[in-house]
């Protein structure tokens, strides 16, 4: 029997989750990508900048409800087996300026449940008067995309082993494909790389740039301790979302929607940031500095100061069988698109991957079936 075979084209949360849900099916997957999971420096390469978080912003798109939630009790799965520093289920607060909003907040049942106060008395509260308290997880992201590469080219799991292969570049979908002889079917993950993919006629991605502030909280490694916060008003979006229970934790942000003209940090925007991030969680600083002092966010123990560049995409995500197969020498080759998982929202912290990541790869999955079963459909979209 022929071994089934696939491409994934860029090695993001996106593309290593979905090349995971098809070596479950049985495909021996190679991943291309510019960036690798190892490589966490590159400011192009946005999934290990990411504060990764689950506080789902689908609103009311039942797509985008569906891949949120699946993804969740997917985490809540792998749990059992991650140790805390890597994933970590906490308590989340999010400081809103909407009161009773349902729509925002409609995952009361997937997370069980969401508590209400207004006006805690908390300076945040001043901007953002009320707070919805639920339980979620967060992750340490670059670890995490580290974890998914040894787990898809790992023995662990069944089926054949994965491999993951640099390549400078690539701006054919056909020449990606040509690299993997074998390959029936090819997934592209490529995020803003979309943009210069020739065959994706890719129109409405755009970069959001962010600054972001990376620092050590070793108190956020207690359980009782550990706390993701934000804050969203019309002043703009603050976060601090721990590395799971790592004593790492992310501080933002910003997002420079279409931006990209400068990839240096902004100090006076470091400095609010980590005003801010003081403001909804005092136990970043160390014990005994007062939170009200006027240089506490200097005590902050900072690792780095960080900008880096989100995909984003008018509409949200594409995950979609494309109509139109590539043609190469005797074989014919599906082309499955899964990027652009957001858009910048009033109400949202942009974009964010992990959070839709095995919902997605779910979809992927079942389109790949739908090619090896039909060949491509206009009607193939979901």
């Amino acid at each position: 029997m022929t071994e089934k075979a696939a491409v994934v084209l860029g090695a993001g949360v996106l593309g290593l989750t979905s090349a995971l849900e098809l070596r479950k099916k049985g495909y021996k997957v190679t991943v291309l990508a510019r960036d690798i999971p190892s490589d966490l420096t590159s400011q192009s390469f946005a999934s290990p900048w990411a504060g990764a978080n689950w506080c789902s912003f689908a609103g009311t798109k039942e797509a985008e409800r569906r891949r949120d939630a699946r993804t969740y009790k997917r985490f809540q799965e792998l749990e059992q087996q991650l140790p805390k520093d890597l994933l970590a289920f906490m308590p989340f607060s999010c400081y809103h300026d909407s009161e009773n909003d349902t729509e925002c907040f409609w995952f009361r049942d997937v997370c069980g449940g969401i508590e209400t106060t207004s006006h805690d008395g908390t300076r945040a509260a001043q901007e953002a008067p009320y707070r919805y308290d639920f339980r979620s997880l967060t992750l340490d992201a670059p670890t995490y995309l580290q974890w998914l590469a040894a787990q898809l080219q790992g023995t662990s799991l069944p089926g054949p082993t994965g491999i993951i292969v640099r390549i400078s570049s690539v701006y054919t979908l056909k020449s990606a494909a040509a690299l993997v002889p074998q390959a029936s079917v090819l997934v592209h993950a490529t995020g803003l790389g979309s943009q210069d993919v020739r065959e994706a006629h890719e129109t409405g991605a755009y970069p959001i740039r962010g600054q972001t502030v990376l620092v050590r909280a070793p108190r956020f490694r207690d359980e009782s301790i550990a706390h993701c916060y934000s804050k969203i008003s019309s002043h703009g979006a603050t976060y601090v979302i721990p590395r799971a229970r790592s004593g790492l934790v992310i501080l933002g942000g910003t997002f420079d929607v279409r931006n990209t003209s400068s990839l240096r940090p902004d100090p006076a925007v470091t400095e609010r940031i980590m005003k801010n991030a003081i403001d909804l969680a005092p136990a970043l600083l160390p014990e005994g500095v007062n939170p009200q002092s006027a240089d506490a966010w200097t005590k902050l123990d900072v690792v780095a100061v960080n900008i880096g560049v989100r995909p984003a995409r008018e509409g949200g995500a594409r995950v979609e069988l494309d109509p139109h197969a590539l043609q190469l020498p005797g074989r014919r080759v599906g082309v499955v698109h899964a990027y652009g998982i957001g858009a910048y929202k009033k109400l949202t912290t942009g974009p964010a991957g992990y959070q839709a990541s095995y919902g997605i790869a779910a979809e992927v999955g079942e389109l790949v079936e739908q090619w090896e079963r039909t060949g491509a459909s206009p009607t193939a979209k979901l």
